[in-house]
């Protein structure tokens, strides 16, 4: 099954593949004419990055399986559907929180606003 009969050498995989794609960005802008790297910005851009791909990546899980990965366990679609939706739905809430915040830096929205 998907995720849950996973080793820690996949679920690590899927965390470093993770971590990698949220890297590349700064990667990227520090091969531009005047780019430099910073450590702390590195870092901290690539914990941004990773939020969003982990959170929906417990999205897909737990709508593909029928068990929402949260703390210490999971939340099953038929024991207990009212939680279940409940954090599936915290995980879409979370994951537009994301794409607004990514338009509001991209686009300075905050000016655009009244």
């Amino acid at each position: 099954m998907l995720w849950w009969d996973w080793t820690a050498r996949q679920r690590l995989a899927l965390l470093a593949a993770v971590l990698v794609v949220a890297l590349t960005p700064w990667l990227l802008l520090g091969l531009l004419p005047n780019g430099s790297y910073n450590a702390g910005v590195v870092a901290g851009g690539t914990a941004l990055l990773a939020i969003p791909q982990m959170v929906a990546w417990s999205l897909f899980v737990g709508l593909k399986t029928g068990r929402m990965p949260v703390r210490f366990d999971g939340e099953d679609r038929f024991k207990s559907p009212t939680w279940f939706w409940i954090f599936a739905v915290i995980h879409v809430a979370l994951l537009i929180l994301f794409v607004w915040f990514f338009l509001a830096v991209v686009f300075d929205l905050p000016k655009l606003l009244p």
